[in-house]
């Protein structure tokens, strides 16, 4: 099991903490679902545009998502919704800056499981505590990721990729969207369960790497940010990381070819800094949810190779908690490192 599945199956608020991260952001998220709708009807939230901080560039997989729910968040809202790039450091400049901003319901961080989780074991002094400076609101969506080359690649399958590598060590170059992002994890987690050697590009971001792929420059790449490539030909999906996607429906997992037992997904929502009102994170919450129940937004989401993934702020904060504690066993039993 991996994040990619931690939001499904039973209900997640049933398991005790067992370690103070994320703590802060399910409890806060958990206050907020009970206020009444009397009170939500007298507030005045939100009373000016709300800010979302996407901590990557434009064209990635968190960029794609912001775009999907910005306009009709903001038509729910009665209020615009602004996306604001803040990108580098593997999302930690972008998450910094939303969990600085002020507490007043009117900023929201879009964070996946790079920011939030793996960014801990990755990098040394991130300046946030998830446990202290966030409030869980709700996720988004989650995501099998992608392994894409150009078509000319020799390797027609990704069990003949890892034939090919293990006959060729640190021959074939594989791009991701940074160091510590989920693409790395994915990678480094691979490379220990396959026996292979693959050397990692790590980039600024998924388009980069996306632009690097399509120039030659790299052999690989993990990262959802190619979808639209492989569908208008100009790359091929050599396998996906967990579980197969609608959109790609004939693309075998890893485990299935030739990895057995691999599995490596990602999910994403929205956070605000700690102290935030209830009533703005139950507010943002319930109209997240009417939106994953939308067609088109469904819609939308499948064409981008997202799965639809709604929660409750307790349940978000929760799978947060456990995503933590099993990429550290990950993290540990692979020997990763992220220098």
């Amino acid at each position: 099991m991996t994040g990619l599945s931690l939001l499904s199956g039973k209900r997640l608020t049933e398991a005790p903490y067992k370690r103070r991260v994320f703590l802060g952001a399910a409890s806060a998220g958990a206050a907020a679902v009970v206020l009444p709708s009397a009170l939500l009807a007298q507030s005045n939230y939100p009373s000016k545009a709300v800010t979302m901080i996407v901590p990557n560039p434009p064209g990635g997989n968190t960029d794609i998502l912001a775009r999907i729910f910005s306009v009709p968040l903001a038509k729910a809202l009665g209020q615009p919704v602004v996306v604001e790039n803040r990108a580098g450091a593997g999302g930690v400049i972008g998450m910094t800056a939303a969990a600085r901003a002020v507490a007043d319901g009117h900023t929201l961080g879009l964070g996946n499981l790079s920011d939030l989780v793996v960014s801990r074991y990755a990098q040394s002094n991130v300046p946030y505590d998830p446990a202290k400076d966030f409030v869980a609101v709700s996720t988004l969506a989650k995501v099998s990721i992608v392994v894409t080359a150009l078509p000319a690649f020799p390797a027609k399958s990704f069990q003949e990729f890892l034939a090919l590598a293990k006959a060729n060590p640190g021959k074939y170059k594989c791009g991701t969207a940074g160091n510590g992002t989920m693409g790395h994890l994915c990678l480094e987690a691979l490379q220990a369960a396959a026996g292979v050697d693959i050397a990692h590009i790590p980039y600024r971001g998924g388009a980069p790497a996306l632009n690097d792929l399509l120039g030659g420059h790299i052999d690989l790449l993990i990262d959802g940010s190619a979808l639209s490539q492989v569908k208008a030909g100009k790359l091929k999906a050599l396998a996906v990381t967990a579980e197969r996607i609608p959109v790609l429906p004939n693309v075998p997992t890893i485990a299935e070819s030739g990895v057995p037992g691999f599995s490596f997904g990602n999910y994403w929502g929205l956070l605000m800094p700690i102290g935030s009102p209830e009533a703005a994170v139950t507010r943002i919450n319930a109209e997240i949810k009417r939106l994953l129940e939308q067609p088109d937004i469904r819609q939308q989401l499948e064409n981008s190779g997202f799965a639809p993934l709604a929660s409750t702020p307790a349940e978000y904060g929760q799978a947060l908690q456990r995503s933590y504690e099993h990429i550290g066993q990950i993290v540990k039993k692979a020997k990763i490192t992220f220098d």
